[in-house]
């Protein structure tokens, strides 16, 4: 009953930060903070925390609009702060499902892991939906995608603490609106034009859980270079692509059933 109270404390302070930074982004690659370990048949994770989306450098090329490239790059890369929510399951034969949350995007993935001496290894699949957010000020954007992680990690005995890394890579297809205002100097604030756009990263991440008995909090860095090309209006005449390098911090508490 101790860690269950604990539990609630901390997950209705993230629930509050959470409600709070709603809708001012997120990240593409819903964070994992997962080990590569998978959970034994029948046990249930879930968890609640926050990521930070960061842009550390980025390049672009624009044709045809005065604002293109920031308009792509919000409704594309989406630099913020979100909530993070998730809940896996483990699965016989070593694997292991869920499905997680971040911002306005949800993911559903299954990994299978396989003993490499004293480590594990993960290999996984995604798929992902990027649903519209409302009130935005330059548009909105919905899809989907997929994205495959790698996992190599190390767990203690009793999983007191765990370690991990490996590469990701994942792609989104997008389509949505542009607020014509926030494209064009001196456009209308209430006309939509049309957006098509198509958005690719590759990177790395680099992970731990730290806890007790069934309460574990789970840190995560994610890195990632993106590249993302997009379309507006009916004839796709106005566009532009993005190149940007993000680093993406992660932290949730954990509980295991």
């Amino acid at each position: 009953m101790g860690d269950a109270r604990a539990l609630w404390s901390v997950s209705r302070r993230l629930a509050h930060l959470g409600v709070a930074v709603l809708g001012t982004g997120c990240a593409a690659g819903v964070p994992l903070l997962h080990p590569a370990h998978v959970l034994t048949p029948g046990r249930v994770s879930v968890g609640a925390g926050i990521a930070g989306h960061v842009e550390a450098t980025s390049t672009i090329s624009a044709k045809g609009a005065d604002h293109a490239e920031g308009v792509l790059d919000t409704l594309a890369i989406a630099p913020g702060v979100s909530p993070w929510g998730a809940g896996r399951i483990g699965i016989e034969g070593s694997n292991e499902a869920g499905i997680s949350y971040l911002g306005h995007s949800f993911r559903v993935d299954g990994r299978h892991a396989f003993d490499v001496g004293p480590l594990q290894l993960s290999l996984g699949a995604g798929a992902s939906a990027v649903v519209p957010r409302p009130d935005d000020t330059v548009g909105s954007a919905y899809g989907g995608g997929a994205d495959v992680p790698i996992l190599l990690g190390w767990k203690s005995d009793a999983e007191l603490y765990s370690v991990w890394f490996g590469p990701r890579a994942g792609f989104e297809i997008l389509r949505g609106s542009a607020l014509e205002a926030a494209l064009l100097d001196g456009g209308r604030d209430d006309a939509f034009v049309p957006f098509d756009g198509k958005h690719f990263w590759v990177g790395g991440l680099v992970g731990s859980k730290v806890g007790f008995r069934s309460i574990h909090v789970s840190l995560e860095v994610d890195v990632a270079y993106h590249f993302a090309n997009g379309q507006f209006g009916e004839a796709g005449t106005e566009e532009a692509s993005i190149g940007a390098f993000t680093v993406t911090p992660s932290g949730a508490l954990i509980l295991t059933l």
